[in-house]
């Protein structure tokens, strides 16, 4: 996905499909799946990953059905040199081509996530908020938290 095709998707504003969001537990992945909101062909699928390794593993995605935009990694082993979090940015043409940026270069919406890595609900609303995806009306279900809210 080139450059220019990602600032517009990410711009973009977005609904969710189902209003009603549970957030992954640990060891597993959850997909969100929504669409423009003017522009019902372009699909969008959020995913939160809490499998692997380490037990408080968090990572966030944002694809297309033009391709992978972005993934946070929140929580999670280094890799290709950088500390978690950090940001890949798939700008490229594949997926290995992607821009990293260091909590140092985060965007401002990130900060609060950083902050606060363990409150996965915050973190996944934030994270959706950063990619224009529509909140008004959805519920989140913490599994962690007794009674789902």
């Amino acid at each position: 996905m080139d450059k220019d095709t990602y600032k517009k998707l990410l711009s973009l504003e977005k609904i969710l499909t189902n209003k009603q969001i549970t957030v992954a537990s640990q060891d597993e992945q959850r997909k969100y799946p929504s669409r423009g909101i003017f522009s019902v062909n372009h699909k969008f699928e959020t995913v939160m990953n809490r499998k692997g390794h380490k037990r408080d593993k968090l990572s966030l995605m944002m694809n297309s059905n033009d391709g992978n935009m972005m993934r946070f990694d929140i929580i999670g082993k280094p890799h290709q040199g950088y500390p978690t979090p950090h940001l890949h940015v798939f700008t490229g043409e594949n997926t290995f081509d992607s821009k990293f940026l260091s909590s140092e270069e985060l965007p401002y919406t990130f900060d609060e996530i950083v902050s606060n890595p363990s409150a996965f609900k915050k973190d996944l609303e934030l994270f959706l908020k950063y990619n224009n995806v529509e909140l008004k009306n959805v519920i989140f279900y913490d599994s962690s938290i007794k009674g789902g809210n």
